[in-house]
C-alpha cells in the first residue's frame, strides 16, 4: 500500500501534466479572424524606384479564447487565409510582389515592396479578404534618408553627429533649396531644444540640425520632420527622428531606489503579516509531524502568510537547531516554502500600480492611528504592500525610459537566450542567465526582489521569456543562500537542512535546463506549458510579467512534485555528505533566528527551561539517593551538573532579555517576567542538590551516614516515589502545555502529608530507640530537602498554567513525539 500511495504520488501529477499539455495543444476550431500584427515599421524609407525585400511581414491573429484557467484568454495564429496588399494611390507606382498571399501555419505572410519613381508619401494596405475590414496600412516613404538617427547620448552633452536629412530627386539628382522643418514634438523634459526650426537643404540635398538635452533627463526625443516646398510641388507627412539621451547617475538611483522601496515594502508586508499571524505559526507547525505531504502544505501555508521565503527557511533551520524538527520534516517545509514564495511573483505580475498610493496612505494612518498590535501588523502589511508595487512602478518607468537604448539593449542581447530558427537555445546562454539570475539573488537577499526586477525588464521590454526563464532558475538557486548562512553555526542537521534546501533548487534547475531541449511544437516543452496556462501569447511578446510568474510557481511546483518521493534519499544524502559526530552534544533550544517570532521564541526559551529543570532534578535524584542510601554522590559530579544548569540559566535569560526588544504582545511580553521566574526557580534546585551533596560527604566523613531501619528506609523511598511524580507532571506541563498546576498541586499535597507522617513516625522511633540522633538527623534534612524541591517544582508547575493560559507559548506541536521535535 506505502508503494501503491508513492506510485501514484508520483505519476499521477506526470498523466496531469501530460493531459494538460495534450488539451492545451488543441487550437480551437473555427476561429475567426480578429487583427493582423505588423512586424515591419509602419513607416519606411527608400530610393524612388527601389526593390525593398521583405519590407511587410504580418501575422494574422484571431480573438482571444479562454484558457483552461479561465481570464481574457489567448489569441491564436490562423493559417490558410488569403491577405491582399494593394495600393491606396495606384498612380504612385507602389506595389507589393506578391500582391496575395496566403497565411502560413504561424499566420505569417511576407511580402516584397517595389516603390514608385516618384518623391513623397506612398501607401499600401493588407486587407485579409475573408475580412475587409481587418486592415493595417504600411507608409513608404521615398526620396528621403535620415542619417544620425537614434543617437544616444549622455544627458546634457552635445550630439556626437548633427541630424541630417537628404532629399534625393526620382532622377537620382539632390534636391538644394527645399525647406525641412523641425519640431520637438517629445521630450522627457521641457528643457530640450532644437538649433533651429527650419532648414533648406545645401547643394547636397543635406539639412542638418542638432539638439541640446536637459541634463537631468532620461528619454526619447522625437523630432518631427517634414518637407514643404509649395513651388516644386514636394510635399511629405511628418516623419520622426529620434535621439536617446540617459542620465547615467539619475536612471541608477532611480532604479536603486525603486528596488530598496521594492525590499523595504517586502520586508515590512512580510513583518505585518509575520506580527499578525505569527502566534498562529504553531498551530501551522503542528501538521508537519504528520506526513511529508502536510510538511509541505505547512511550508507553503507558512510561506504565503509571511511573504518570505527566506524568513521560512530561516525559521525551519531554527527549528531544526533548537530540536523542533527532524531533517526529514524540515526538507518538506523548505519544499513548501519554495511553492509559497511564488504567491509575491505572482502578485506583483498583476498591473496593481493605482493601489500603491491608496495603500500607503491607508497604511500609514492605520499605523499612526493603531494601538493594538494586530491592527499595527494590518497597517504595517497596507503600507509594506503599498511601497512594493510604489518601487515596481519605479523601477519600471526608470528601466523603460531606456528599453531603447542600444546600449542597454546590447548588455542584454550578450545573454539572450532566444534560439536561432530551427535551433535549440545556446546552453552557454542558458547557463549564463542562470548564473545571472544566482548572483543577482545573492546579492539582494531575495528571491522576490529578483523575480520583480525581472518582470520590471519584461514589461519595459529589455527582457524576453526565454532569457526570464533561466534567470527565475537561478534565482531559485541564490535563494538557498540565505539559509546557508543562518546554518553556519548552528548544528550539523540545521546544516543538513541547508543542503538539501540547495541541493533541490540545483536539481531542479537542472531537470528545466534538460527539459529546455525536449522540444514540443517547436519550443521547449516547459516554456510551452507556461505559455498554455496563462493568458497572452508569450512568443509574440504578450504578457510577458505574467508569464514569467507563471514560469517561476510552475517550476516549483513541478519541483516539488518530482522530488517529494524522495525526500528520504535526499536527507541520507545529506547526512552522508554532512555527517554527524559519534558523540553528539545536548540539543540546542535557544535558537536566536526565532526570535523574530516572538511566540515561536518563547515555545522554544519553554523547551530550554524543560531541559534545564530536567537537569536540576536528575541532580537532585543522585544527591537525594546518595545521602538516603550512605553512598554520597562525588561533590564534582553534581558541580558540574550545577555548572551546566546555571549556564542554562545564563543562556535562558539572555534570550528572554534579547526578546524583550522585539516587538510583543501584552500576552507575550507578560509570558517573559514568569518565565524568568520559573528559570530561577529550576536553578535552586540545582543549588538543593550541591548542598544535599556537601552534607552527605559531610556525614559520611564523620561517620554519621549508617544504614536507616526498614521503615525509614521505606517512608524515603515513598517520598522520593512522589517527589518524581511532581517532577514527571511539571516536565509535562512544560512540555505538552497542559493545565497540570492542580494536579501538580495535589501532589504535592499528598507529599508534604506523608512528609509530616513521616516525621512523626522518625520521632517515635527517637523515642523507642530505634534511631540514632545522628541518622535522625539526615532523615529529617533528606525529607526537608525533598520537600523544599517539591515546592520548587510547583511553582514551575502553577506558572506554565499561566503561560498556557496567556497565550498558548508552551504548546506542543499536535502529533510531535516528545523525545524527537520536543527533546528534553
Amino acid at each position: 500500500m506505502k508503494h501503491l500511495k508513492t506510485a501514484l504520488f508520483i505519476f499521477l501529477p506526470l498523466l496531469l501534466t501530460g493531459a494538460l499539455l495534450v488539451g492545451c495543444d488543441r487550437v480551437p476550431k473555427g476561429l475567426k479572424p480578429e487583427k493582423l500584427v505588423l512586424f515591419t515599421p509602419e513607416t519606411q524609407l527608400a530610393p524612388p524606384g527601389s526593390v525593398q525585400t521583405n519590407a511587410i511581414r504580418v501575422e494574422l491573429l484571431s480573438h482571444a479564447v479562454p484558457g483552461l484557467l479561465g481570464g481574457k484568454g489567448t489569441t491564436h495564429p490562423i493559417a490558410g487565409k488569403r491577405l491582399t496588399v494593394t495600393p491606396i494611390d495606384p498612380a504612385s507606382g507602389i506595389r507589393a510582389i506578391p500582391a496575395e498571399s496566403v497565411t502560413d501555419a504561424g499566420g505569417t505572410c511576407n511580402f516584397n515592396v517595389e516603390l514608385g519613381k516618384g518623391f513623397g508619401d506612398q501607401y499600401l494596405d493588407i486587407i485579409c479578404a475573408d475580412a475587409p475590414e481587418i486592415r493595417r496600412r504600411v507608409r513608404f516613404l521615398t526620396g528621403v534618408a535620415l542619417e544620425n538617427n537614434q543617437q544616444e547620448i549622455s544627458a546634457g552633452k552635445p550630439l556626437p553627429k548633427p541630424m541630417r536629412v537628404t532629399l534625393t530627386a526620382p532622377d537620382g539628382t539632390p534636391i538644394a533649396g527645399a525647406p525641412v522643418y523641425f519640431t520637438l514634438a517629445r521630450q522627457p523634459s521641457k528643457a530640450g531644444k532644437l538649433s533651429k526650426s527650419s532648414v533648406k537643404t545645401d547643394a547636397a540635398g543635406v539639412a542638418e540640425i542638432t539638439l541640446k538635452t536637459d541634463p537631468k533627463a532620461t528619454g526619447r526625443y522625437e523630432i518631427r520632420a517634414e518637407v514643404a516646398d509649395s513651388e516644386r510641388g514636394l510635399h511629405t507627412r511628418p516623419f520622426t527622428i529620434e535621439v536617446l539621451s540617459m542620465c547615467v547617475m539619475r536612471t541608477l538611483i532611480g532604479v536603486l531606489g525603486g528596488l530598496a522601496l521594492f525590499i523595504f515594502g517586502m520586508t515590512l508586508m512580510s513583518e505585518g503579516l509575520h506580527q499578525v499571524a505569527g502566534d498562529r505559526m504553531k498551530a501551522v507547525l503542528a501538521y508537519v509531524t504528520r506526513n511529508r505531504v502536510a510538511a509541505i502544505l505547512a511550508g507553503t501555508i507558512v510561506t504565503s502568510l509571511i511573504q518570505s521565503s527566506s524568513a521560512t527557511t530561516i525559521m525551519t533551520v531554527g527549528f531544526v537547531n533548537a530540536g523542533l524538527l527532524s531533517l526529514k520534516q524540515a526538507i518538506g517545509v523548505v519544499f513548501g516554502a519554495n511553492i509559497g514564495t511564488t504567491v509575491t511573483g505572482q502578485m506583483v505580475s498583476f498591473k496593481l500600480d493605482g493601489l500603491a498610493l491608496p495603500a500607503i496612505i491607508i497604511g500609514m494612518i492605520g499605523l499612526l492611528l493603531a494601538r493594538r498590535a494586530a491592527w499595527q501588523g494590518s497597517a504595517r502589511t497596507l503600507l509594506g504592500f503599498g511601497l512594493l508595487f510604489f518601487g515596481m512602478n519605479m523601477m519600471s518607468s526608470e528601466l523603460e525610459s531606456v528599453s531603447s537604448f542600444p546600449s542597454f539593449v546590447h548588455i542584454f542581447q550578450m545573454f539572450d537566450c532566444t534560439p536561432q530558427l530551427g535551433q535549440p537555445m545556446s546552453l552557454g546562454k542558458v547557463l549564463g542567465a542562470i548564473g545571472i539570475g544566482t548572483l543577482t539573488t545573492m546579492i539582494v537577499q531575495s528571491s522576490s526582489a529578483t523575480i520583480g526586477l525581472a518582470i520590471a525588464l519584461a514589461n519595459s521590454g529589455l527582457l524576453n521569456f526565454w532569457t526570464a526563464v533561466p534567470i527565475v532558475l537561478g534565482d531559485n538557486i541564490g535563494t538557498t543562500i540565505t539559509a546557508i548562512l543562518a546554518s553556519l553555526n548552528a548544528n550539523r542537521t540545521a546544516r543538513q537542512t541547508a543542503a538539501a534546501h540547495c541541493m533541490f533548487n540545483v536539481f531542479g534547475t537542472c531537470i528545466m535546463v534538460v527539459l529546455f531541449y525536449v522540444p514540443f511544437r517547436g519550443v521547449p516543452c516547459f516554456l510551452y506549458l507556461v505559455n498554455s496556462v496563462t493568458t497572452g501569447n508569450v512568443f509574440i511578446g504578450e504578457n510577458v510579467g505574467r508569464h514569467i510568474a507563471m514560469a517561476h510557481t510552475l517550476f516549483n511546483v513541478t519541483n516539488v512534485f518530482i522530488m517529494t518521493p524522495f525526500i528520504g534519499g535526499l536527507a541520507w544524502l545529506c547526512e552522508r555528505l554532512i555527517p554527524a559526530k559519534k558523540a553528539t552534544t545536548a540539543t540546542v533550544h535557544l535558537e536566536r533566528n526565532l526570535l523574530n517570532t516572538p511566540s515561536l521564541a518563547l515555545f522554544c526559551a519553554m523547551r530550554a527551561l524543560a531541559d534545564m529543570a530536567d537537569t536540576a532534578w536528575r541532580a537532585a535524584m543522585l544527591a537525594l539517593r546518595g545521602y538516603k542510601d550512605g553512598k554520597p554522590v562525588k561533590v564534582s559530579d553534581i558541580e558540574a551538573i550545577e555548572d551546566q544548569v546555571d549556564n542554562n540559566q545564563a543562556d535562558i535569560m539572555d534570550y528572554l532579555v534579547q526578546l524583550t526588544r522585539k516587538d510583543l504582545s501584552e500576552l507575550q511580553a507578560a509570558a517573559i517576567p514568569v518565565l524568568m521566574h520559573c528559570v530561577n526557580d529550576a536553578e535552586r534546585i540545582s543549588d538543593l542538590a550541591l548542598l544535599i551533596a556537601r552534607r552527605a560527604e559531610e556525614a559520611q566523613a564523620q561517620s554519621a551516614a549508617k544504614s536507616f531501619s526498614k521503615d525509614a528506609l521505606q517512608e524515603l523511598e515513598r517520598l522520593l516515589e512522589k517527589a518524581t511524580a511532581v517532577a514527571r507532571l511539571t516536565h509535562e506541563s512544560l512540555q505538552d502545555g497542559r493545565f497540570l498546576g492542580k494536579s501538580v498541586g495535589s501532589a504535592v499535597e499528598d507529599l508534604e502529608g506523608l512528609a509530616h507522617v513521616s516525621m512523626q513516625n522518625h520521632v517515635q522511633r527517637l523515642q523507642d530507640g530505634l534511631c540514632t540522633p545522628e541518622r535522625g538527623l539526615i532523615f529529617v534534612e533528606v525529607v526537608a530537602a525533598i520537600e523544599n524541591i517539591v515546592r520548587h517544582l510547583e511553582n514551575i508547575a502553577q506558572r506554565s498554567d499561566q503561560l498556557t493560559a496567556a497565550g498558548d507559548v508552551s504548546q506542543c506541536p499536535e502529533g510531535a513525539p516528545s523525545r524527537l521535535s520536543c527533546p528534553t
